[in-house]
């Protein structure tokens, strides 16, 4: 019975230590980090998200952008630091639930080196071509691919990456035969879009948007379920009757290595969902597309699980490697 009051005492004393860990947290510079290069795709994100958490932590967030191997270069960085709360991740898709199917080896182990914290965001993919291409729709894009096999060609930002997979997935549903013509990234692919150098591609929302407005590139449909609040005339791919049931986004997740104790999680998370309902935030980033989330961890643990097995069945049903 003494024992069992012992290690009840002990229980309830590194409770109270964890939360006032928590609660005096940070006390030190934070380090967030983006695997991606400066100046798009997940690095305005985090730079605007870690300026309101640095208002909020009073201490600097320092975004450090360390690039390569379609970002599992930052998150096996993030993935070996100390378990402190000190080094965050904001990833994007590839290196928490992609490469882990298509690379031969990597690093780290996104299920088991890194905590889940939060969603950060999502934001839809919008398939796209030049205006000069005689299609309009998802619809007459797929007619015109069956009367004409192995003759349309698609841009992605590389082999494996979510616009890659999307593609992947259009040709899965509807039974079309595009030709793949990756990328080293998402800005060359879209300028030989805008060229028309290439037929068609998938581009993140934001930044296909400006494009679609001025008429530089057509819209053929978003990859989310329903239309966008930014883009609300671009039907979803999942309207057009081949394409029924698609669905595939993009979106930036928070994590932390794994080890590091929940209350510094939960407190995390907490900020970062306060800061994602900010007024100012919130509008900056539905302007762009994106939509903010700042979900609890379970719930992103979960969301993280289903889209591992989504990405990981379209992978092995292709057979995508590196």
């Amino acid at each position: 019975m003494k024992v069992l009051k012992l290690l009840a005492a002990c229980v309830i004393v590194l409770s109270s230590v964890a939360s006032v860990s928590a609660q005096s947290w940070p006390d030190k510079p934070v380090k967030l980090v983006v695997p991606y290069s400066a100046g798009g795709g997940v690095d305005p994100v985090a730079r605007l998200i870690g300026q309101k958490l640095a208002e909020r932590w009073k201490q600097p967030v320092i975004v450090e952008n360390k690039t390569g191997a379609s970002g599992a270069i930052g998150a096996s960085y993030v993935a070996h630091s100390a378990p402190d709360g000190l080094t965050i991740l904001m990833s994007a898709t590839a290196e928490v639930a992609i490469n882990q199917f298509i690379m031969p080896k990597m690093s780290y182990n996104p299920e088991t080196d890194l905590k889940p914290v939060t969603l950060a965001v999502r934001l839809p993919f919008v398939l796209v071509t030049n205006p000069q291409h005689p299609y309009s729709t998802a619809a007459e894009l797929i007619s015109y691919a069956k009367k004409n096999p192995d003759h349309v060609t698609y841009a992605s930002s590389g082999p494996g990456t979510p616009q890659h997979l999307a593609a992947v997935l259009v040709e899965q549903l509807s039974g079309v035969k595009l030709i793949h013509v990756p990328y080293k990234g998402v800005a060359p692919s879209v300028a030989d879009l805008l060229a028309g150098h290439v037929d068609v591609g998938f581009a993140g929302l934001p930044t296909a948007l400006p494009y679609i407005q001025n008429g530089a590139l057509k819209a053929l449909g978003v990859s989310s379920r329903t239309a966008s609040p930014a883009a609300p005339k671009i039907a979803p791919l999942a309207a057009t009757p081949s394409l029924d049931g698609f669905e595939l986004i993009q979106w930036f997740g928070v994590f932390v290595p794994a080890g590091t104790p929940d209350a510094l999680v939960q407190r995390i998370q907490k900020d970062i969902s306060d800061v994602l309902q900010m007024s100012d935030v919130k509008q900056s980033l539905e302007n762009q597309g994106l939509q903010p989330s700042g979900m609890p961890t379970a719930e992103f643990a979960a969301f993280l699980k289903s889209e591992r097995k989504r990405f990981a069945s379209i992978v092995k049903s292709a057979n995508i490697h590196q």
